[in-house]
């Protein structure tokens, strides 16, 4: 058969078609092991990467821990050498990181056996090493430097930091070969996915554009993110904890300056009249400001009304100037921002610039004035508050005024009561009259009847208005609980006051002047110290007082109370001690705060009544599951007859008009009944000019069901009686008490 040109033709573009069939086809074989050799290769690298970083994670901690035992033996032999404490700094640092570093160290090399096998000897070398620094210096703090000395040249020390020596170098070594070998496996993956790069060619140089642009572009656009979220953050910390609006402005008008290269700066805060021009920034003081503008007053009132920014760009001369020492000029570009919420401005800010800003900048201008705006707005209610507390104070007066009438009132029914005693006394006078009178006249029988009857009714008038009276002195306790709240208020105040009074930090005040404030604190501080007792008491007769119970360290309390009164003992010249004894238990569970409140009070008496000697704080174990804290002095001691009554409320030591030892007389009282609540008991034991001893005995583990019930009446505030009593015995002489 004879074949045609045509023939040929088809056959040649059907060989064409085939080779471009082909070429397709091996170009998407090509990419697809192009694709696979390079995704290979990547985890090769990946995956050798991370084994890599682990090695190097791995030996730094290796490092870390070497470093540490050189640290703890730096510690020793410094402190050793010096016998400063300061030396021992680096061994506590290492005593507190070692058993964290070698924990960390386990968890890195888990997935190695041969390093994991090495864990449990590090362990015990390095507790070893510890434990004969720790003995040396025990021994030197004890005075038995010799000893230290001969456990120092048993080379037993050394010996332990040698092996630890040894096996850390024994894991460096292994670790350095695990990185040999991996970093020759990447570096086996770089040469093949090189190789698949050079294959790649043409192709790959595009796709690397491709990539590059997309990678610059998102790397724009991070940078971008970045640049306004620390223009957000640092915008929030300029204007954060500032007083008022005058330093909010200055801070932000600085933070613009600094951030934004603003050279001037102006910023106005709403007000009730309009907008107020609060700060300004490199304006020169000649310079002609406004000090208000209102809605459309001019561009800056413009942007005020329609909430939007305003750009001008190539500002003439005479507009807002900047200057320096050297001379003054315009700005070549002002913007205009206002500050709104929910589309209402309170702030208009007006910055400018030099060299002429992009787009971004103003778009971030109007993002950070929306944060200017709530700034602005909670430093209006921030004053607004401080006017309501202004407010608040005028009433806190006006309750005090209020307090004196009801102190008049009762003072009144006080008088009431006495006028009805003295009818009482008179009506029983009257009834014995007539008792005598019946003895002598039997027919005015009905008579005396008839009176009896009037007197019974007498009687039930006066216990009514007796009980009318110890309703008001409940309420009087009510009251004093609530007032002395009320009253501290002004009093801190007045401590505040007197304080920076006395520390004359300006030096204007006399000397005279500073000791008439230094006794304005000091009696201040007296009062204060009555009111919280009072406060106290009428808690803890109103029932409101909540124990919180919580493990307690004894250690722990001994420590405070050790800080606390130390320096008194010392200026007083009297010896302090705080001690456990042997069986004492190391916690307990009781309300802290309670505990030392007792014994804050118990030596703060025993110091204040001891002249000369010591003053004992003792912790033991009594009986019961009970702890005893037994309070022992050296002072003017109390006697027998006293004894039953320190605890009452307002008793004091020397209650005469010339009093030496001072006090409120609540703070036995207060004890006692803290004690109580606590589910113990407060005792004491005295001989008069030897001494006394307080001591409280508190369950172990405090129980609601041990604390024992209230007396049936305060002795704080005590109730009259129903009835007249018989004519008082003469005054029993006064002893001296607490």
């Amino acid at each position: 058969m004879k074949r045609t040109p045509g023939w040929q033709a088809n056959r040649r573009a059907a060989g064409s078609e085939f080779a471009i069939t082909i070429g397709l086809g091996l170009t998407i074989l090509f990419f697809l092991i192009s694709g696979a050799t390079a995704y290979f290769n990547l985890r090769t690298i990946q995956r050798d990467n991370a084994e890599i970083s682990h090695s190097h994670d791995v030996l730094a901690s290796l490092s870390a821990l070497r470093a540490t035992a050189l640290d703890a033996e730096t510690g020793q032999r410094g402190y050793m050498l010096t016998g400063d404490v300061a030396y021992l700094a680096p061994y506590d640092n290492a005593i507190a990181n070692m058993a964290p570093q070698i924990d960390t160290l386990a968890w890195q090399v888990k997935d190695n056996p041969q390093q994991v096998a090495r864990i449990a000897p590090l362990r015990q070398h390095v507790a070893a090493k510890l434990a004969e620094l720790k003995q040396t210096i025990a021994l030197t703090q004890s005075g038995d430097k010799p000893a230290a000395m001969a456990i120092i040249a048993s080379n037993r020390g050394k010996i332990e930091m040698d092996d630890i020596r040894d096996l850390l170098g024994e894991m460096d070594q292994t670790e350095e070969v695990l990185r040999a070998q991996r970093l020759r496996e990447m570096a086996a993956a770089y040469q093949h996915a090189m190789a698949s790069g050079i294959a790649s060619g043409l192709v790959s140089i595009i796709l690397a554009l491709v990539v590059g642009w997309l990678i610059r572009r998102a790397t724009l656009q991070r940078q971008r993110q970045d640049w306004i979220q620390s223009a957000q953050v640092g915008l929030e910390a300029a204007m954060r904890g500032q007083p008022d609006a005058a330093r909010l402005g200055e801070s932000i008008l600085a933070f613009m300056s600094n951030y934004f290269g603003a050279v001037a700066g102006v910023i106005y805060v709403a007000d009730e009249d309009g907008f107020a021009r609060t700060a300004s920034y490199g304006v020169p003081a000649t310079a002609f400001l406004p000090a208000r503008i209102t809605a459309h007053d001019g561009l800056l009132g413009e942007a005020v009304a329609k909430t939007h920014h305003i750009v001008l760009e190539n500002v003439p001369e005479g507009y807002l100037t900047f200057g320096t020492a050297l001379g003054q000029r315009s700005p070549r570009q002002l913007i205009v921002v206002p500050g709104s919420i929910e589309g209402v401005a309170n702030t208009v800010l007006e910055l400018g610039f030099i060299q002429p800003v992009d787009g971004e900048v103003v778009a971030l201008l109007d993002k950070l004035s929306a944060a200017i705006a709530m700034v602005v707005r909670a430093t209006r209610y921030r004053d607004e508050l401080k006017a309501l507390l202004a407010e608040t104070q005028q009433k806190s007066e006006e309750l005090q005024v209020q307090g004196e009438e009801l102190r008049v009132s009762n003072e009144e029914l006080e008088e009431q009561s006495r006028a009805l005693k003295e009818s009482q006394a008179r009506l029983e006078q009257q009834q014995a009259e007539l008792e005598q009178g019946n003895a002598r006249l039997e027919e005015q029988t009905q008579l005396l009847e008839s009176q009896r009857d009037e007197l019974e009714k007498a009687n039930g008038f006066i216990q009514l208005k007796a009980r009318e009276l110890e309703q008001a002195s409940r309420y009087k306790s009510d009251f004093l609980a609530n007032m002395s709240h009320e009253l501290r208020t002004p009093l801190n105040s007045l401590l505040i006051l007197a304080k920076l009074l006395a520390d004359n930090p300006t030096n204007t005040l006399s000397a005279e002047q500073v000791k008439y404030a230094q006794t304005i604190q000091s009696s201040g501080n007296d009062l204060l110290t009555l009111i919280n007792d009072i406060l106290d008491l009428s808690k803890i007769e109103a029932g409101h007082v909540e124990i919180q119970p919580d493990h307690v360290k004894l250690e722990r309390i001994a420590t405070h109370l050790r800080q606390m009164f130390e320096p008194i003992a010392r200026e007083r010249r009297i010896g302090l001690v705080i001690e456990a004894a042997p069986d004492a238990p190391t916690s307990m569970v009781t309300d802290s705060q309670r505990l030392e409140q007792v014994l804050k009070n118990l030596l703060s008496n025993a110091l204040k009544f001891t002249e000369a000697g010591e003053v004992r704080l003792s912790m033991q174990r009594a009986d019961g599951g009970r702890i005893a804290f037994a309070v022992s002095d050296t002072g003017i001691g109390i006697s027998e007859e006293q004894q039953a009554h320190i605890f009452d409320a307002f008793h004091q030591a020397d209650g005469t008009i010339s009093r030496k030892y001072g006090g409120t007389g609540l703070g036995l009282s207060i004890s006692r009944e803290l004690a109580r609540l606590l589910g113990g008991t407060l005792g004491v034991t005295s001989t008069l000019g030897q001494g006394s001893v307080f001591t409280v005995t508190l369950p172990e583990t405090f129980d609601p069901g041990l604390v024992a019930p209230r007396p049936a009446r305060p002795a704080s505030f005590p109730a009259p009686a129903a009835l007249p009593a018989p004519a008082p015995p003469a005054p029993a002489r006064r002893q001296p008490h607490r």
